[in-house]
């Protein structure tokens, strides 16, 4: 991938250096992009030099502003109220696009969408990307949540796991587990080596918890997301809470570092994992030898995986002064070489486009692609995230941490503490 990326921005710098030799003064072409996504320096890195292939291709200069959700949403309302559009396209998540569809902030790509060839776009997100029969955005990348584990973890794997082995016997990819068989997984390794080895990332700063444990409750038949106390949610605590009892769940202050479970793989804190793609590709990518991946797993009782879901996709903004150049962007960004490029680069994010996953191959960020496709493709339970729902969302994410720090006593919850719990999130109701 890396080759192909380099011989590709080569390929453009040269053209675009032959641009620069002609004798007319080029028109000056520009594009405002403003990116709601993509807050680690190193996406960012990656994002810039990408930058770089399209205005070396499109003989244009893209401006690019970084901002959080809540203030993209503020400039963008600006903006358009006053009636001085600078932005052109943006960079918005599904959970995060109905006040721009809603306001009127964005213009009908519909006919730009159709009109790209050589690409199939999933039409998975047309519930968040369309209203009424028109398109506003389209996806560029989406996630989900698969499972890792570390090879030491491998001695102590329940024999009732499916796994695929290689032809000297050693596993290489957890083909399907199911909670249970991650839990007793945790107990026995526990019961080896006296250590606990799993559990889930709880730092309260840019907390991700409610997402895990919303996939677990969505295996064990919860009927929404987020939901607290139905007969699917309330089991899946009991899991958890079950696997504290049984000590195989780090300790909260170790949990309590980090929102993502990242670090404390590489630092063989965890062995065994449950969580975003993106954090998990990136562990895995910094040394494939060291691990295993596997899907999200499923709960005995239903037979089924659960997972949330979002995509990043690209929008254009009503009355957006660089309409042309803004448009290119969305041919550009959609196809479906350039899209491989991009999802691999942010570490293996699975493409929306079917071109991309048809051409998928055996490289590491090629295998967190198809671990996240084993997911859906499995008939898991996926659900997007209804923040447009809630008046807070962190404060939606504080009452799982609340949640998650009583399951961590190892007693069972009761129906009546799970509707306490409830109460508060709908307290945060809209």
């Amino acid at each position: 991938m890396v080759k192909k990326f380099l011989s590709l921005f080569l390929v453009l710098l040269f053209g675009l250096a032959l641009v620069g030799c002609k004798d007319e003064t080029p028109e000056v072409r520009e594009l405002n992009l403003s990116i709601s996504g993509l807050q680690q320096a190193s996406e960012r890195v990656f994002f810039t030099t990408f930058v770089r292939l399209f205005e070396a291709k499109y003989d244009a200069t893209v401006n690019i502003t970084y901002t959080t959700q809540a203030d993209l949403k503020t400039k963008i309302e600006t903006e358009i109220t006053a009636n001085n559009v600078v932005s052109d396209v943006v960079m918005v998540d599904t959970a995060n696009m109905r006040p721009y569809i809603d306001g009127n902030w964005m213009e009908d790509i519909t006919t730009v969408v159709d009109d790209l060839e050589n690409r199939t776009i999933t039409d998975m997100f047309d519930a968040s990307t369309s209203k009424d029969g028109k398109t506003y955005f389209v996806p560029v990348s989406f996630d989900i949540y698969i499972s890792i584990y570390n090879v030491a973890a491998l001695p102590y794997i329940p024999t009732t796991v499916d796994v695929t082995k290689n032809d000297s016997n050693v596993i290489t990819k957890i083909d399907a587990i199911t909670w249970e068989e991650f839990a007793q997984w945790g107990a026995n390794i526990e019961a080896a080596t006296g250590e606990a080895k799993l559990g889930f990332p709880m730092a309260t700063a840019g907390s991700q918890l409610l997402y895990p444990m919303g996939g677990m409750a969505l295996a064990y038949g919860s009927g929404s997301y987020p939901k607290l106390n139905d007969a699917g949610a309330l089991a899946a605590w009991n899991r958890i809470a079950a696997m504290a009892a049984a000590e195989t769940i780090l300790p909260e202050a170790v949990l309590s570092e980090t929102n993502q479970p990242t670090s404390l793989l590489q630092a063989g804190h965890l062995w065994l994992s449950f969580g975003h793609m993106g954090p998990i590709g990136t562990t895995y990518a910094s040394a494939p030898a060291n691990y295993v991946l596997g899907p999200a797993p499923t709960a005995q009782a239903t037979g089924k995986a659960g997972s949330t879901a979002g995509a990043w996709t690209f929008g254009i903004v009503k009355g957006a002064q660089n309409r042309e150049v803004a448009e290119d962007w969305i041919s550009f960004i959609t196809d479906p070489e350039i899209n491989y490029l991009y999802c691999s680069g942010l570490g293996g994010v699975i493409s929306p486009i079917k071109e991309v996953i048809d051409q998928l191959g055996t490289s590491n960020t090629d295998k967190i692609m198809a671990a996240g496709l084993s997911v859906l493709n499995s008939g898991a339970t996926v659900t997007g995230l209804p923040t447009y729902l809630y008046t807070d969302w962190n404060a939606v994410k504080e009452v799982y941490t609340s949640l998650y720090r009583r399951l961590l006593t190892g007693v069972t919850l009761t129906q009546s503490e799970a509707d306490a719990f409830q109460a508060q999130l709908d307290a945060l109701l809209k």
